[in-house]
């Protein structure tokens, strides 16, 4: 892994949702009872946590979710406080359409917020009524310009594909939309059928392989040509607004996730909070907070280097040991060494998983 001692990121999960929506496997409630007990224990918990980043100062801070905009002000300024603020370039805040107006954004923009990611899944009303969506394109459209207004300029949209139903031209009509819109970055992911969740039904009804490939790189295609550069496999940004908290799991920049079952990692090891509102409050209150931890073998360290790195545009430093692996994928064009590091193709991403899960070791003699 990188080393980025000098900075670290923190990640807040708000769980707190109006309503599930059909493909979400996230943690998430819709107790907003307890939403004022909850944000005082995030508060307690990044005061009992201030060491786990060694000092590290602050370079970024994601509230993800659930949905994070069911939050007031009032409540993140909260939270906020407990942050020092002195280094922060990239203060995130995930939202939904329906609960953007410029008021608010105005309200977030004095507290710091400049960077806004938007779930707005698909610009089809009819597809975000199978979704399980509360808003609708005109809404989506609409809470973009209310970000601009409210002063946050650095909007990112997510997008899915491979959705029930859709069609090659309704994935081009989101696509038109997104990049129509004023924004500065697009993450677009081809849904996953998680068992469990509602959708998980509609699985037979979902676009094949082949279709979801096609939709993959007509997106590459659109981006190109609309200015974003593909620099992950999910995500698209305009030059500089790559997402900085996100890299930052992707480069092995230690971070901090607080909130019930939020991730953390700080070098060395991985821990993560219980997903249970009750027990993660009970805990925090008490003083022993109840989360699992893992401590990374060198065989882990090298196998999420692989698993990472190779998910970005720039991907992994080259080293014999690594070229060995990847000799049959570079000699087949999967994969290219330019300037010291191995990266897969475009073409190549969409099948990543099956690539990078190749390359991985069993064993690592230190």
């Amino acid at each position: 892994m990188a080393n980025f001692a000098h900075m670290a990121g923190i990640y807040i999960h708000i769980p707190f949702c109006k309503g599930r929506c059909q493909y979400c496997a996230f943690f998430s409630t819709t107790r907003h009872d307890d939403m004022d007990r909850y944000v005082q224990d995030i508060c307690l918990e990044l005061e009992m946590r201030r060491d786990y980043l060694n000092g590290a100062d602050i370079d970024t801070v994601y509230f993800g979710g659930g949905t994070p905009s069911q939050l007031s002000p009032e409540q993140m300024a909260l939270i906020l406080d407990r942050i020092p603020a002195t280094s922060i370039r990239e203060l995130t805040v995930e939202c939904n359409p329906d609960d953007v107006t410029a008021e608010y954004m105005n309200s977030l923009h004095s507290l710091g917020v400049n960077r806004i990611s938007m779930g707005v899944q698909t610009f089809n009303d009819g597809l975000l009524a199978t979704l399980g969506r509360r808003h609708d394109a005109r809404q989506a459209a609409n809470a973009v310009s209310d970000c601009h207004k409210g002063g946050i300029d650095n909007i990112s949209i997510d997008l899915m594909y491979g959705l029930p139903g859709q069609t090659p031209e309704m994935q081009k009509t989101d696509l038109e939309c997104a990049t129509s819109l004023d924004a500065t970055h697009i993450s677009s992911y081809c849904l996953s059928y998680e068992e469990g969740t509602p959708i998980f039904r509609f699985r037979n009804q979902g676009a094949s392989d082949e279709l979801c490939r096609s939709m993959f790189h007509a997106m590459c295609a659109h981006m190109k040509e609309h200015g974003f550069r593909h620099y992950e496999i999910s995500n698209f940004a305009k030059p500089g607004f790559e997402s900085a908290h996100n890299s930052s799991y992707w480069n092995g920049t230690p971070y901090l996730g607080v909130g019930a079952g939020a991730h953390s990692f700080n070098g060395k090891s991985r821990s993560w909070n219980v997903s249970d509102l009750d027990a993660y409050m009970k805990g925090i209150e008490c003083g022993s907070p109840v989360s699992e931890t893992e401590i990374l073998t060198a065989t882990d360290m090298y196998n999420e280097k692989i698993m990472l790195g190779l998910r970005t545009a720039g991907g992994i430093e080259a080293d014999e040991r690594l070229e060995r692996a990847a000799r049959r994928y570079l000699e087949s064009g999967q994969m290219v060494k330019e300037k010291g590091r191995l990266h897969l193709t475009e073409d190549s991403l969409f099948i990543s998983d099956y690539i990078i899960s190749d390359l991985f070791e069993d064993q690592i003699i230190d």
